[in-house]
């Protein structure tokens, strides 16, 4: 019992040491796959003397695993990790949102001038036209005054 001990602690450690290493993009735990329920029973129950290897297992982020749990366990990780993602991609989508908005405040921005300049054109059209008005009435009666004279000069 205690060699079996002995070694499923050295297998725990050498699965922590090996494959839990967050620095390097993996997960901060690993699974121990214990290929026989009878092996797993006895890995997850305490000992005599208190001591129980799941304790320890987990201690070191190592989670074991039997035949008849592994399937639930992959896909616990699988659905976490599809949490991950979709969080992932909402973030990516509030990112995209907030640029959208960005952008959409300096078009607004640009049509307000634009629509200012379009205002004060139109202004400036119909005062000009206002003054060509003004001005064509004026030679006309300029016209009308020197009419016979123009008539006389000419000839």
């Amino acid at each position: 019992k205690k060699e079996f001990v002995k070694s499923v602690k050295l297998r725990i450690d050498e699965i922590a040491t090996k494959y839990i290493a967050p620095d390097e993009g993996t997960l901060d735990f690993a699974l121990m796959y214990i290929p026989a329920e009878n092996v797993y029973y006895e890995t997850i129950i305490k000992g005599e003397d208190g001591n129980d290897l799941v304790s320890y297992a987990y201690g070191k982020r190592v989670i074991p695993v039997s035949p008849n749990n592994l399937y639930v366990y992959l896909q616990t990780i699988a659905m976490g990790l599809r949490g991950m993602q979709v969080e992932h991609r909402a973030k990516e989508i509030l990112a995209d949102l907030s640029r959208l908005n960005t952008e959409f405040t300096k078009v607004t921005e640009s049509y307000d001038v634009l629509g200012k300049h379009i205002t004060s054109a139109s202004s400036r059209y119909e005062e000009t036209g206002r003054l060509l008005g003004k001005f064509g009435t004026r030679v006309e009666q300029i016209e009308e005054k020197t009419g016979d004279d123009r008539r006389q000069i000419i000839e």
